[in-house]
């Protein structure tokens, strides 16, 4: 085995606060945590256990396709096995195996599109990525997520920043892959195919012998010295077909995560491209400023997200409310913030609570969905 090379990897910082650049974010924050992680498993253990410690891990287990630099087995080698190599080199306690039980839940709802991505979510869970790399200590992955929450902060407080050429890089690098990985999995399958052809002759070849064993003792009763000869046979025909048994396993099983691996990335890629993520990148229109440019009727299905602050739309006052303050919007901005509470009245006769974005765009849910209500034209500090 190699050894492992240091990570040096940076991460793409969101420019806009856009679904799929966030979501991308999180993807490299498990890559760079993977690689990190796995590099310091590596470079503790080749001291204590010897330059081919991971070898000898899966060959003891009788396990095939372990990764060094995969997040889902950097995390869950050690918190599953109570015995594994790696906690040598990691804290001990419950608190810190907390915190990788969940990084690792975490891992498996965003690759499975089962968690919210937004803006507030993705900066709390860099932060459990920073106090874990603070804690083993990580200081390469734990400066790049620190950096990372101070960029959401300042995309949270409304600052503007210019195109990333790393994020397009990073897009193009993963459509990629995923078409190298789709390639490699149908060569691999006819692979299987002939493997399971020499294992299915591997396998008649034990029952022949068997059958052979079977006709000799109706023959020749007891007699040892041919029932032995046979015996030899059969047992050599059954170490070959489980080698053949092993291998073919094997080979199933790094297709299948191949596969589920594509998979994950390829309803990635469908998240940028349904969030506009390549043209948020490249500055320009994102999906609510283009909503609010081709006149969306209010009242319109909302496909963007909705926006941080939020505002309560009284039923009983027909007005609008600062929800974190209490205070009507009317004795601030008069008559045209009473007007617009009116008119996202009719279309939200039940009132309730209204998401402003850093645009203006105002959203409201009705029903589980999130529908567009209109502008809010003037200030809301």
């Amino acid at each position: 085995m190699s050894e492992q090379k240091t990570s040096t990897r940076e991460l793409n910082f969101p420019n806009a606060n856009n679904e799929g650049q966030l979501r991308l974010l999180i993807l490299d924050a498990f890559i760079l945590l993977g690689e990190s992680l796995g590099n310091h498993y590596d470079k503790k253990l080749r001291t204590l256990l010897g330059n081919n410690w991971l070898k000898d891990l899966a060959l003891a287990r009788k396990e095939y396709g372990y990764n060094l630099i995969d997040p889902d087995w950097v995390l869950k080698e050690p918190l599953r096995n109570s015995t594994s190599p790696t906690r040598l080199t990691l804290p001990k306690g419950q608190g810190f195996y907390n915190k990788i039980n969940l990084l690792a839940k975490t891992r498996n709802a965003y690759f499975h599109n089962q968690a919210i991505c937004t803006i507030n979510s993705v900066k709390e869970i860099l932060q459990y990525f920073l106090d874990l790399c603070l804690d083993i200590p990580l200081d390469h992955a734990a400066t790049q997520y620190s950096q990372a929450i101070v960029r959401l902060d300042k995309l949270i407080a409304g600052e503007i920043f210019g195109p990333e050429p790393s994020g397009l890089t990073r897009i193009q690098l993963l459509e990629q892959q995923v078409a190298e990985m789709e390639e490699l999995a149908n060569a691999q399958k006819s692979e299987i195919v002939k493997k399971q052809y020499v294992l299915d002759a591997a396998l008649d070849e034990v029952a022949i012998h068997a059958e052979k064993l079977r006709e000799i003792e109706q023959m020749v009763g007891g007699k040892d010295q041919l029932i032995a000869q046979v015996l030899v046979e059969k047992k050599a025909a059954e170490e070959q077909a489980k080698q053949l048994q092993e291998e073919f396993d094997a080979k199933v099983a790094e297709l299948n995560d191949k596969e589920f691996q594509e998979k994950q990335y390829k309803d990635l890629l469908a998240k940028l491209a349904e969030n506009r993520t390549v043209a948020s990148i490249q500055g320009q229109p994102n999906v609510e400023e283009v909503a609010s440019r081709i006149n969306l009727e209010p009242g319109s299905l909302w496909t963007g997200e909705k926006g941080a602050r939020r505002l309560t739309l009284s039923v009983n006052f027909r007005e609008l409310y600062d929800t974190k303050s209490g205070e009507l919007l009317s004795e601030k901005h008069g008559a045209i913030a009473t007007e617009l509470a009116q008119e996202w009245l009719r279309i939200k006769p039940q009132g309730g609570r209204v998401f402003v974005d850093s645009a203006g765009v105002a959203t409201a849910f009705q029903g589980e969905n999130l529908i567009y209500l209109g502008r809010v034209t003037f200030e809301l500090n």
